[in-house]
Protein backbone atom coordinates (compact mmCIF):
# COMPACT_ATOMS: atom_id res chain seq x y z
CA UNK A 1 0.00 0.00 0.00
CA UNK A 2 1.26 3.45 -0.90
CA UNK A 3 1.72 6.52 2.16
CA UNK A 4 -1.58 6.96 3.63
CA UNK A 5 -3.53 10.18 2.57
CA UNK A 6 -2.83 12.35 5.44
CA UNK A 7 -2.73 16.15 5.41
CA UNK A 8 -4.03 16.37 2.20
CA UNK A 9 -4.20 19.54 0.99
CA UNK A 10 -7.02 20.53 -1.59
CA UNK A 11 -5.11 21.71 -5.23
CA UNK A 12 -7.18 23.77 -7.22
CA UNK A 13 -6.43 23.92 -11.15
CA UNK A 14 -4.61 27.09 -11.10
CA UNK A 15 -2.82 27.14 -8.11
CA UNK A 16 -1.76 24.87 -4.48
CA UNK A 17 -3.21 26.15 -1.63
CA UNK A 18 -2.03 24.92 2.35
CA UNK A 19 -5.85 24.35 3.15
CA UNK A 20 -9.15 23.19 1.54
CA UNK A 21 -9.66 25.21 -1.00
CA UNK A 22 -13.15 24.16 -2.97
CA UNK A 23 -13.01 27.10 -5.15
CA UNK A 24 -10.15 26.17 -6.95
CA UNK A 25 -9.65 22.94 -8.16
CA UNK A 26 -6.40 21.32 -9.68
CA UNK A 27 -5.47 19.18 -12.32
CA UNK A 28 -2.57 18.32 -14.74
CA UNK A 29 -1.87 14.80 -15.80
CA UNK A 30 0.88 13.68 -13.58
CA UNK A 31 2.46 9.84 -14.09
CA UNK A 32 1.29 9.35 -17.76
CA UNK A 33 1.93 9.36 -20.87
CA UNK A 34 2.64 11.12 -24.07
CA UNK A 35 -0.60 10.61 -26.64
CA UNK A 36 -0.73 12.19 -30.63
CA UNK A 37 -3.65 14.45 -30.62
CA UNK A 38 -5.17 12.62 -33.46
CA UNK A 39 -5.63 9.77 -31.18
CA UNK A 40 -7.67 12.00 -28.76
CA UNK A 41 -8.96 14.43 -31.07
CA UNK A 42 -11.94 15.51 -29.14
CA UNK A 43 -9.99 17.81 -26.58
CA UNK A 44 -9.12 21.35 -27.00
CA UNK A 45 -6.73 23.99 -25.25
CA UNK A 46 -7.96 26.80 -23.55
CA UNK A 47 -5.57 29.00 -23.47
CA UNK A 48 -5.58 32.94 -21.93
CA UNK A 49 -3.45 35.82 -22.47
CA UNK A 50 -2.50 38.32 -19.86
CA UNK A 51 -2.75 41.66 -22.23
CA UNK A 52 -4.51 42.30 -25.54
CA UNK A 53 -2.40 40.95 -28.17
CA UNK A 54 -3.23 40.05 -31.93
CA UNK A 55 -4.53 36.07 -31.90
CA UNK A 56 -1.75 34.71 -33.90
CA UNK A 57 1.03 36.63 -32.25
CA UNK A 58 1.37 32.52 -30.18
CA UNK A 59 1.25 34.95 -27.01
CA UNK A 60 -1.23 32.80 -25.47
CA UNK A 61 -0.63 30.53 -22.11
CA UNK A 62 -2.18 27.39 -21.51
CA UNK A 63 -5.14 27.81 -19.28
CA UNK A 64 -7.69 24.44 -19.24
CA UNK A 65 -8.92 22.32 -21.21
CA UNK A 66 -12.32 21.96 -23.64
CA UNK A 67 -14.20 18.96 -24.46
CA UNK A 68 -15.82 18.88 -28.13
CA UNK A 69 -19.58 18.20 -28.21
CA UNK A 70 -20.27 19.29 -31.71
CA UNK A 71 -18.64 22.03 -33.89
CA UNK A 72 -20.24 24.63 -32.02
CA UNK A 73 -19.92 23.69 -28.35
CA UNK A 74 -17.54 22.58 -25.57
CA UNK A 75 -17.31 21.96 -21.96
CA UNK A 76 -15.21 22.60 -19.87
CA UNK A 77 -14.69 23.41 -15.71
CA UNK A 78 -16.59 26.21 -13.98
CA UNK A 79 -14.09 27.53 -12.24
CA UNK A 80 -12.12 27.74 -15.80
CA UNK A 81 -14.51 30.27 -16.74
CA UNK A 82 -15.62 31.69 -13.74
CA UNK A 83 -14.63 35.57 -13.26
CA UNK A 84 -12.87 35.31 -16.19
CA UNK A 85 -12.61 37.80 -19.33
CA UNK A 86 -13.49 35.29 -21.88
CA UNK A 87 -11.82 38.29 -24.74
CA UNK A 88 -8.84 37.01 -23.19
CA UNK A 89 -9.16 33.43 -23.76
CA UNK A 90 -8.24 31.53 -26.82
CA UNK A 91 -9.55 27.87 -27.92
CA UNK A 92 -7.18 25.78 -29.85
CA UNK A 93 -8.52 22.74 -31.49
CA UNK A 94 -6.49 19.76 -33.18
CA UNK A 95 -3.12 21.19 -34.99
CA UNK A 96 -4.25 24.69 -36.49
CA UNK A 97 -8.39 25.59 -35.61
CA UNK A 98 -8.11 28.89 -33.15
CA UNK A 99 -11.40 30.04 -32.26
CA UNK A 100 -12.45 33.11 -29.58
CA UNK A 101 -15.60 32.22 -27.76
CA UNK A 102 -18.87 34.16 -28.18
CA UNK A 103 -20.30 32.89 -24.69
CA UNK A 104 -19.74 30.71 -21.53
CA UNK A 105 -22.94 29.09 -19.66
CA UNK A 106 -21.75 28.39 -16.39
CA UNK A 107 -24.01 25.57 -14.66
CA UNK A 108 -26.86 27.81 -12.47
CA UNK A 109 -25.90 25.66 -9.63
CA UNK A 110 -22.52 26.65 -9.64
CA UNK A 111 -20.98 28.54 -6.40
CA UNK A 112 -17.65 30.16 -6.52
CA UNK A 113 -15.57 28.68 -2.99
CA UNK A 114 -17.72 25.41 -2.84
CA UNK A 115 -17.38 22.64 -4.74
CA UNK A 116 -20.16 20.60 -7.23
CA UNK A 117 -21.93 21.38 -10.18
CA UNK A 118 -18.36 22.57 -11.66
CA UNK A 119 -19.36 22.45 -15.46
CA UNK A 120 -19.27 25.52 -17.82
CA UNK A 121 -20.50 25.18 -21.83
CA UNK A 122 -18.76 26.96 -24.18
CA UNK A 123 -19.84 28.65 -27.52
CA UNK A 124 -17.40 29.64 -29.94
CA UNK A 125 -17.51 32.02 -32.20
CA UNK A 126 -16.81 29.68 -35.76
CA UNK A 127 -17.61 26.32 -36.03
CA UNK A 128 -15.40 23.95 -35.85
CA UNK A 129 -13.91 21.85 -38.95
CA UNK A 130 -14.27 18.19 -37.96
CA UNK A 131 -10.93 16.18 -39.35
CA UNK A 132 -8.64 13.60 -38.32
CA UNK A 133 -7.74 16.06 -35.60
CA UNK A 134 -10.73 17.37 -34.27
CA UNK A 135 -14.62 15.21 -33.11
CA UNK A 136 -16.85 15.31 -31.07
CA UNK A 137 -17.09 12.76 -28.46
CA UNK A 138 -20.29 10.54 -27.14
CA UNK A 139 -21.42 11.37 -23.79
CA UNK A 140 -21.71 8.93 -21.51
CA UNK A 141 -25.31 8.78 -19.87
CA UNK A 142 -26.06 5.69 -18.70
CA UNK A 143 -26.27 4.51 -15.00
CA UNK A 144 -23.94 1.58 -14.96
CA UNK A 145 -20.45 1.86 -15.60
CA UNK A 146 -19.32 -0.77 -18.00
CA UNK A 147 -15.52 -0.63 -16.64
CA UNK A 148 -13.95 0.03 -13.11
CA UNK A 149 -11.00 2.32 -15.07
CA UNK A 150 -10.86 5.41 -16.93
CA UNK A 151 -8.51 7.47 -18.66
CA UNK A 152 -7.44 10.82 -17.53
CA UNK A 153 -6.56 13.08 -20.62
CA UNK A 154 -4.99 16.85 -20.20
CA UNK A 155 -2.16 19.06 -20.93
CA UNK A 156 -1.56 20.10 -17.02
CA UNK A 157 1.12 20.11 -14.70
CA UNK A 158 3.38 16.04 -15.30
CA UNK A 159 5.05 16.98 -11.75
CA UNK A 160 3.98 19.11 -9.19
CA UNK A 161 6.05 21.46 -6.44
CA UNK A 162 6.06 24.76 -6.59
CA UNK A 163 6.72 25.73 -10.25
CA UNK A 164 5.61 22.34 -11.96
CA UNK A 165 6.74 21.18 -14.92
CA UNK A 166 4.21 21.95 -18.16
CA UNK A 167 4.53 19.12 -20.71
CA UNK A 168 4.85 19.66 -24.57
CA UNK A 169 2.53 17.44 -25.98
CA UNK A 170 -0.72 15.78 -24.44
CA UNK A 171 -0.63 13.68 -21.99
CA UNK A 172 -2.83 10.84 -20.96
CA UNK A 173 -3.09 8.36 -17.84
CA UNK A 174 -5.15 4.91 -17.22
CA UNK A 175 -6.54 5.02 -13.88
CA UNK A 176 -9.06 2.96 -11.69
CA UNK A 177 -12.07 4.37 -10.64
CA UNK A 178 -13.44 4.32 -6.93
CA UNK A 179 -16.55 3.43 -5.77
CA UNK A 180 -17.83 6.86 -3.50
CA UNK A 181 -17.64 5.01 -0.85
CA UNK A 182 -13.93 3.98 -1.33
CA UNK A 183 -13.10 7.65 -2.56
CA UNK A 184 -14.78 9.07 1.04
CA UNK A 185 -12.07 6.74 2.54
CA UNK A 186 -9.07 7.29 0.55
CA UNK A 187 -10.22 11.35 1.38
CA UNK A 188 -10.23 11.33 5.09
CA UNK A 189 -11.18 14.81 6.24
CA UNK A 190 -11.61 16.33 2.48
CA UNK A 191 -14.28 13.40 2.42
CA UNK A 192 -16.67 16.69 3.50
CA UNK A 193 -16.04 18.04 -0.11
CA UNK A 194 -17.26 15.40 -1.92
CA UNK A 195 -20.68 16.19 -3.98
CA UNK A 196 -23.21 13.65 -5.03
CA UNK A 197 -22.29 14.52 -8.56
CA UNK A 198 -18.88 13.74 -8.10
CA UNK A 199 -16.44 10.64 -9.52
CA UNK A 200 -13.17 9.69 -8.10
CA UNK A 201 -10.09 7.82 -9.61
CA UNK A 202 -7.29 6.43 -8.43
CA UNK A 203 -3.38 6.98 -8.25
CA UNK A 204 -2.83 3.55 -8.89
CA UNK A 205 0.41 2.03 -9.12
CA UNK A 206 1.73 4.62 -11.31
CA UNK A 207 0.89 7.55 -9.28
CA UNK A 208 -1.00 8.54 -12.16
CA UNK A 209 -3.52 11.56 -11.64
CA UNK A 210 -4.93 15.49 -12.73
CA UNK A 211 -3.09 18.14 -11.82
CA UNK A 212 -2.79 21.90 -12.22
CA UNK A 213 -4.09 22.79 -16.09
CA UNK A 214 -6.41 20.05 -16.44
CA UNK A 215 -9.63 21.24 -15.52
CA UNK A 216 -12.16 20.94 -18.45
CA UNK A 217 -10.31 18.15 -20.19
CA UNK A 218 -12.23 15.10 -20.66
CA UNK A 219 -12.25 11.71 -18.52
CA UNK A 220 -13.04 8.80 -20.63
CA UNK A 221 -14.16 5.01 -20.49
CA UNK A 222 -14.21 2.49 -23.17
CA UNK A 223 -17.89 0.41 -24.69
CA UNK A 224 -17.89 -2.54 -26.57
CA UNK A 225 -19.03 -0.22 -29.52
CA UNK A 226 -17.59 2.78 -28.94
CA UNK A 227 -13.95 3.52 -27.82
CA UNK A 228 -13.95 6.72 -26.33
CA UNK A 229 -17.07 8.56 -24.03
CA UNK A 230 -17.20 11.11 -21.98
CA UNK A 231 -17.98 9.87 -18.28
CA UNK A 232 -16.35 13.44 -16.07
CA UNK A 233 -14.65 16.48 -16.47
CA UNK A 234 -11.61 17.17 -13.75
CA UNK A 235 -12.97 19.32 -11.19
CA UNK A 236 -10.22 18.97 -8.30
CA UNK A 237 -7.69 16.93 -6.77
CA UNK A 238 -5.02 16.92 -3.81
CA UNK A 239 -2.01 17.51 -3.29
CA UNK A 240 0.77 17.03 -4.43
CA UNK A 241 -0.69 16.08 -7.62
CA UNK A 242 -1.07 12.12 -8.34
CA UNK A 243 -0.70 11.25 -4.23
CA UNK A 244 -4.33 10.34 -4.08
CA UNK A 245 -7.80 10.66 -5.53
CA UNK A 246 -8.97 13.12 -7.99
CA UNK A 247 -12.42 14.35 -8.19
CA UNK A 248 -14.53 14.76 -11.86
CA UNK A 249 -17.92 15.81 -12.57
CA UNK A 250 -19.84 13.18 -13.58
CA UNK A 251 -21.76 14.68 -16.81
CA UNK A 252 -24.26 11.70 -16.61
CA UNK A 253 -25.70 14.48 -14.01
CA UNK A 254 -25.72 17.36 -15.82
CA UNK A 255 -27.01 15.64 -18.83
CA UNK A 256 -30.47 17.49 -19.06
CA UNK A 257 -28.93 21.19 -18.53
CA UNK A 258 -26.41 20.42 -21.15
CA UNK A 259 -29.25 19.19 -24.00
CA UNK A 260 -31.10 22.19 -22.96
CA UNK A 261 -28.23 24.56 -24.24
CA UNK A 262 -27.10 23.14 -26.97
CA UNK A 263 -29.88 20.46 -28.55
CA UNK A 264 -30.42 19.09 -31.02
CA UNK A 265 -26.46 18.36 -31.97
CA UNK A 266 -24.96 16.76 -28.86
CA UNK A 267 -23.92 13.62 -29.74
CA UNK A 268 -25.53 10.64 -27.50
CA UNK A 269 -24.84 6.96 -26.60
CA UNK A 270 -28.09 4.86 -26.46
Amino acid sequence: MRQQLNPFRVVPFFRCVDEPNPASPVPRIVGGYGIAISALPFICSIRQRASAAPVDDGQWNRWCGGTVLNENWLLTSAHCIFGVDIARLLVVCGLRQARTIQQAQIKPDYVNGRKGNDLALVLLKKALVFDENVQPIPVFDQQMLPSNAATIIGYGLTSYDEVGWQPRSLQAALVPILSYEQCYQRLGYLAAYLTADIICTDNGVTAAGTCSGDSGGPVIIAMERQAFNLLAIPSWTVSPCGSGPSMHTLVASHIDWILDVITPNLVRNK
